[in-house]
């Protein structure tokens, strides 16, 4: 179903889309009357409406529908800058795999600096309207020494330079947290670093080396499989 993000959505019989929104649905998606739109507010509510008048500056949706998402999966990326392209498809899958935070990591081996965060949330707006994910990511830029590791109960560590550690990691009822280095891999002093932190559990898959939209979905794979087990 077609998807509109509207960050202070509320629920009511009729809503009135103007500005780009309005543009971009009438003139780019070229909706029609009688078409279901889900409205989206990143926070767990969605409301399900139906195209009842359009021109090419206003539509009026009219509300069929509304319900709470309660948010299930809790785990959080930590993730070292990669390169633009890179950067823009694991925004995309963090939000798709249904990741709560993404800390944004400028890692010793990271190839480029953080783009406007205005652009950053353009991007995940995007994929939740193209998801119909009913949860918007917190994105915090941070130092790998300012992550909370103490809010998680397991942390995984994609890397590749390294032997796989602690397979056998018992249950833990705290949120799971992901780490993903940039193209460059992890230096030796962050390598040092995050392998003595608590909980940790450190991952070298047998595969060739993986790009790091391709860590961050093998990743969240895992740690959603053992979720579901």
């Amino acid at each position: 179903m077609r998807a509109l993000y509207q960050k202070d959505l509320s629920i009511q019989d009729s809503y009135l889309i103007k500005g780009d929104a309005a543009h971009h649905l009438a003139n780019v998606v070229r909706v029609e009357i009688n078409e279901e739109i889900l409205m989206l507010n990143g926070a767990g509510l969605t409301v399900k409406t139906q195209v009842s008048s359009l021109s090419k500056k206003e539509i009026i949706l009219k509300c069929i529908a509304s319900s709470t998402v309660n948010r299930t999966i809790k785990m959080d990326l930590a993730l070292g800058i990669p390169k633009k392209e890179a950067l823009e498809l694991c925004l995309k899958q963090a939000v798709e795999l249904g990741f709560r935070k993404i800390y944004l990591i400028r890692s010793e081996y990271s190839q480029t600096r953080l783009p406007e965060m205005e652009r950053l949330e353009s991007l995940i707006v995007s994929a939740i309207e193209q998801s119909n994910s009913a949860f918007m990511p917190e994105i915090c830029p941070i130092s790998w020494d300012k992550i909370p590791v103490s809010d998680y109960g397991e942390i995984l560590m994609m890397d590749s330079q390294s032997d796989s550690q602690n397979d056998n990691m018992p249950k833990n009822p705290l949120p799971k947290l992901l780490i993903v280095g940039p193209e460059g891999g992890f230096s030796k002093e962050e390598r040092d670093f995050l392998h003595k932190l608590a909980n940790i559990r450190i991952l070298n898959l047998p595969t060739p080396i993986l790009r790091t939209p391709t860590a961050v979905s093998a990743g969240a794979g895992i740690i959603l499989g053992s979720l579901l087990d």
